[in-house]
């Protein structure tokens, strides 16, 4: 079972080379079991991390396969009737039913709990698949009970496809005028939805273990996440940071010295060096001065955050409550690129407000970059 489980693994980092590196902003990943769409929305929304393709657990439910979850011992059990998946959702370790350990099978995000779906989906004797189809990628989780190809569902699926697309875009447009109405006029009541809060992905640039071990400490007594943009001098002296992160949920990406020719070899270095550490990969990349088309034609997803605090840093608790500020004023989700001057003190207060605000602190993905 484990030499099966390890092939499957090898498997999903094969995919990583042959499937896009990123979507366009307007692409979206589409989620099917056997012949049949499943609702599409942000929280739900595949996205690829560490070299691994996850999608949330309960597709696997719509699949068949029984689903368990303890919010006390934080654990999710996937499972038929001879065998069996438990997850550790605070570390994303995944044993089986002989005891075997796997590491980095499970992340959650926004309250929701996604797996790597190629390893579980040969784990219960299901196929996995990721299309092209109009407005993005169909991924689809198959059955013995299913009856039509991949390829085949995707050409007849499309009325299907293109429905959940149009709710999409008419409960984002929807969001998008809330947003709009109470930011602007302060007269509207808020719904539930703004009532919640931001979405925003604070970026670090790291440099530092022991700074990258204190903003860690900060996140992680929050339950909050972030991504961690790392040197190539850093990846050599931060493994233990490096795995830390891996388990923790929170992304990690590479921050280039410089854009020019050289880059591609660069990134493919530092890769090496992170697989060698934590056992991932990355496309996640951060250059001041980046060439954005020729990164992504390379296969990388290049930072482009909305807000760059870098020049100020994050050092005190004014700082705090302008970057808050400033974040609330922008609409829908906001990316933050801090740099490396933030004190675990100022990055504790800030976390602290955007708690009382009910804004929420996520990973950075290949969608949002």
């Amino acid at each position: 079972m484990q030499k099966r489980f390890a092939a499957a693994v090898l498997a999903v980092a094969m995919l990583l080379t042959l499937c896009p590196a990123a979507v366009a902003e307007d692409s979206v990943y589409f989620t099917a079991v056997d012949e049949r769409v499943l609702d599409l929305n942000d929280s739900t929304m595949p996205f690829w991390f560490g070299g691994y393709l996850y999608i949330a657990a309960t597709v696997f439910r719509e699949s068949g396969v029984g689903y368990s979850y303890n919010i006390v011992s934080q654990t999710l059990v996937l499972y038929d009737s001879s065998r069996s998946l438990v997850f550790d959702v605070s570390t994303g370790s995944g044993t089986d039913g002989q005891g075997d350990l796997y590491d980095h099978v499970c992340v959650t995000r926004g309250g929701v709990t996604f797996v790597a779906a190629s390893p579980v989906a040969h784990y219960f004797d299901r196929t996995y698949s990721n299309t092209r189809v109009d407005h993005g990628y169909l991924i689809r989780v198959r059955s013995s009970s299913a009856v039509l190809s991949d390829s085949m569902f995707a050409e007849t699926a499309t009325y299907q496809l293109e429905s959940k697309y149009q709710q999409y875009q008419k409960q984002a447009s929807a969001d998008q005028t809330t947003n709009d109405d109470t930011g602007e006029t302060g007269t509207a009541e808020p719904t539930e939805d703004t009532a919640a809060g931001k979405s925003m992905y604070l970026c670090f640039l790291a440099e530092d273990a022991n700074t990258v071990t204190q903003w860690l400490d900060a996140l992680e007594n929050r339950g909050e996440h972030a991504a961690f943009y790392f040197t190539e001098e850093a990846l050599t002296r931060c493994g233990d940071q490096l795995r830390r992160l891996t388990a923790s949920g929170c992304a990690i990406g590479l921050a280039l010295s410089s854009a020019d020719d050289s880059a591609g070899k660069q990134l493919d270095g530092m890769n090496q060096i992170l697989f060698a550490a934590a056992g991932v990969k990355t496309r996640l990349v951060y250059a001041a001065d980046a060439d954005i088309p020729a990164l992504q034609l390379a296969g990388y997803c290049p930072l482009t955050p909305r807000i760059n605090r870098s020049k100020y840093g994050l050092t005190t608790s004014s700082g705090a409550s302008a970057l808050l500020k400033q974040i609330g004023n922008r609409r829908g989700a906001v990316s933050v690129w801090l740099g490396s001057n933030v004190t675990a003190a100022a990055l504790r207060t800030f976390l602290s407000s955007a708690g009382t605000e009910g804004d929420r602190l996520l990973s950075m993905t290949e969608m949002a970059s």
